[in-house]
């Protein structure tokens, strides 16, 4: 018996050896080499993670120490009714966000859905169904994947919970949203999202995590969850990797205001 223990064991460290040096672990962001996977220490020291206080809706963070709904959730609510985000999307969180969506670096997926099930544990244990934001035919064939699949593939994995990616569809192929102005990126989304018919049934009365890489101004998933409630869905709750931060100090007054 110890001898048969003694041999799995060595067999299964100098696999691990072989693994790691034909495959080694890098960093999620600038590519080193690191003992496991994540980010090497420099990187994580320049990620700017996303904790309270934050807008209770959208997620946006907050300067002051105040439970409080942002301005513009306030003017206009979105149909989503949480955003949750891992960190801020700055220019050191962009380039890492950019290599997974564009550069083939789909093997961060596992990480980065590792810190969103981290940020929103309790939130996805008490959804029904985790669904992904989806890309257009055309941009399939391009991209040769959805990262918002992939993170969401990883969520399911990590949670159990039922993963539906047929349920949402891209009805148009429309311009990319980087780049694009508040105004031009709702006219972009504007109807641009359907749910297939033969898989409905599933949202009547069901709560709904939507996964995407990044939230800008929200147009896309707010998009999404207007169409996922139209269908049934009884609430939406919105994960992301990173979030772009308009509650800095210079829009903090005009942006927040306390409930």
């Amino acid at each position: 018996m110890a001898k048969g223990y003694f041999l799995f064991n060595f067999i299964h460290k100098f696999l691990s050896f072989i693994e790691n040096i034909c495959f080694p672990i890098t960093c999620c962001s600038c590519g080193a080499f690191v003992d496991s996977e994540g980010l090497c220490p420099e990187c994580w020291k320049k990620i700017k993670w996303i904790d309270n206080p934050k807008c209770k809706i959208c997620g946006t963070p907050f300067e002051l120490d105040i439970e409080a709904v942002c301005a513009e959730c306030l003017r206009k609510r979105p149909h989503f009714d949480e955003a949750v985000s891992v960190m801020e999307y700055d220019d050191f969180s962009k380039g890492m966000i950019l290599r997974f969506k564009h550069g083939d670096t789909t093997y961060i997926s596992r990480q980065l859905a590792t810190w969103i099930y981290r940020a929103a544990e309790n939130v996805i244990k008490n959804a029904d169904i985790i669904i992904p934001v989806p890309i257009h035919f055309f941009k399939r064939l391009k991209r040769k994947y959805n990262q918002s699949e992939l993170l969401a593939l990883e969520l399911k994995k990590l949670s159990g919970i039922s993963y539906e990616p047929r349920i949402l569809r891209k009805n148009k192929h429309t311009p990319q949203q980087e780049g694009l102005s508040r105004i031009m990126r709702l006219k972009n989304v504007n109807g641009s999202f359907g749910v297939n018919s033969q898989y409905s049934d599933l949202l009547r009365g069901r709560t709904v995590v939507l996964v995407d890489d990044v939230l800008t101004t929200g147009a896309t998933v707010n998009e999404c969850s207007k169409i996922l409630k139209k269908h049934g869905a009884i609430k939406v709750t919105v994960l992301t990797v990173a979030r772009v931060n308009y509650g800095t100090s210079r829009h903090f007054e005009k942006l927040m205001f306390p409930v």
